[in-house]
Order: C-alpha cells, then sequence, then structure tokens
C-alpha cells in the first residue's frame, strides 16, 4: 500500500510532538522530585548527625564515669587514710594524757591514819605523827601496782598522771603535776577492774600494807569512771626528733 503524500509529514510531525511531549512530562516529574528528594537528604544528613553526636557524647560520657569513679575511689581512700590518722591520733593523745577518757574501773581511797597516830600517842607522847601519815612513796607504789594490773588511765585528785608526772611530798602535802594536794587520796583508774582489785589485795602490795597497818582505805569498783586530761605542757629543751638517714 502506498502512502498519501500527506501522511509521511504527519506522521513525522505527530512523532516529533510525542518526544517533545515525553521530554516536557519528564521535566515537569523531576521538578515534582526534586523538593522532595532534597528533603530527605537534608533529613538523612540530619540523622547522621545526630547520630554522630550521639556517638561522641556516648564517648564522653564514658570518660567522665571513669573520671568519676577514679575520684570516688581516691576519695574513700583519702577518707579512710584520715579516718586512720584521725584514729591513730585519738590513741596517741589517750596515751598521752591529753584528752578526757571514760570506761570501767576502780576508785582507791587513802588518808592518813589519825586513830592510828592518837592510840600511839596516848601510849608514848613522843609518837612521830609522820609514821602515820600517807606519803608520795605510798602513791607512787600504788600507781605502779595499778599499771601492773592493766590500768589504761589514771588520776589522783583528778591530776591526770602520765609519764611525766611528779609526785613527791611538800611538808604536809604530797605535790602531784605541780599541784598540792591534800587528804583523802581518790586514785581513779580506767582498766580491768578485777585484775586490778586483785593486783592491788595482793598480800604484798602497798595498799595491802597500808589497810594492814591500819590505813582506813578502800577499793571501789565501778562501770564507769571518769578521768580529765593532763593540764600541763610537754615542753622539750634538749630532745628532738631524730632525723631519718
Amino acid at each position: 500500500m502506498r502512502l498519501k503524500n500527506w501522511q509521511l509529514p504527519l506522521a513525522l510531525v505527530l512523532f516529533m510532538t510525542g518526544i517533545l511531549l515525553m521530554s516536557v512530562l519528564q521535566v515537569l516529574h523531576n521538578q515534582d522530585e526534586t523538593p522532595a528528594q532534597e528533603k530527605n537528604h537534608n533529613l538523612v544528613a540530619m540523622i547522621k548527625r545526630q547520630e554522630k553526636e550521639l556517638n561522641n557524647l556516648e564517648k564522653s560520657i564514658d570518660t567522665r564515669r571513669v573520671s568519676l569513679d577514679k575520684y570516688q575511689k581516691s576519695l574513700s581512700s583519702g577518707q579512710l587514710e584520715t579516718e586512720n590518722l584521725q584514729y591513730q591520733l585519738d590513741q596517741l593523745k589517750m596515751l598521752s594524757g591529753v584528752s578526757d577518757v571514760e570506761g570501767p574501773g576502780i576508785t582507791v581511797i587513802l588518808d592518813d591514819n589519825k586513830k592510828g597516830y592518837e592510840v600511839a600517842k596516848s601510849k608514848n607522847p613522843e609518837a612521830n605523827a609522820q609514821d602515820y601519815l600517807i606519803h608520795d612513796k605510798h602513791l607512787l607504789y600504788i600507781v605502779y601496782e595499778l599499771r601492773v594490773g592493766g590500768a589504761e588511765a589514771i588520776s589522783i585528785n583528778k591530776q591526770r598522771i602520765t609519764a611525766s608526772s611528779d609526785i613527791r611530798c611538800i611538808g604536809t602535802m604530797i605535790q602531784v603535776n605541780t599541784k598540792g594536794l591534800a587528804p583523802p587520796y581518790v586514785i581513779n583508774a580506767i582498766g580491768d577492774s578485777s585484775r586490778m582489785a586483785s593486783v592491788l589485795e595482793n598480800t604484798d602490795s602497798q595498799y595491802n600494807i597500808l589497810k594492814m597497818a591500819g590505813y582506813p582505805v578502800q577499793i571501789e569498783k565501778h562501770d564507769k569512771v571518769v578521768i580529765g586530761s593532763y593540764k600541763g605542757s610537754y615542753q622539750f629543751s634538749y630532745a628532738q626528733p631524730k632525723e631519718e638517714q
């Protein structure tokens, strides 16, 4: 079949028109999708940035957590060390007598043998009154015996006895820690009350010798004895801490 003269040009025109129409539709389609695609791209980029920031934040939190754990351990260690040092300081204070202490113990009361002197004087006017008084040696022996019995703290008439305490007679009085004391002498001691009393009541003890000689002496056991701190001062004129080699 032969084409007519007008059919070929018309076919070409329709073909070109179709191509142009397809091009236009493609352009319009691309223009419609571009904003959505751009929005999607921006959203994906934002999510990726947030994920990266979140990862960085998690790493920072982990780092800070490790630092916090180290700080807490250091603080805990320092606190334990401080508590240990405080405990040692408290022990040294008690040993040196510069802090008040309390605990179970005994009270020993000593007084001059006035009745014994009166009886002796009635028999012999020249009887010596000094032989019926409590002297410094009596207190020294009893303090020693209390320490043998395990006394952890001792006082005489509220004067704390320490390693540097001085006990000596000054006329009719006894001086303890530079303070003159008069009878009766009240000795407080903290420790095992039964053990200390047993040592004092031993046959050869100074306490028992005074008791057998008629001195008015007695021992009292207590669940709680309070002993004040040493009121004197520690001064060293010659002794110095030894330097470490």
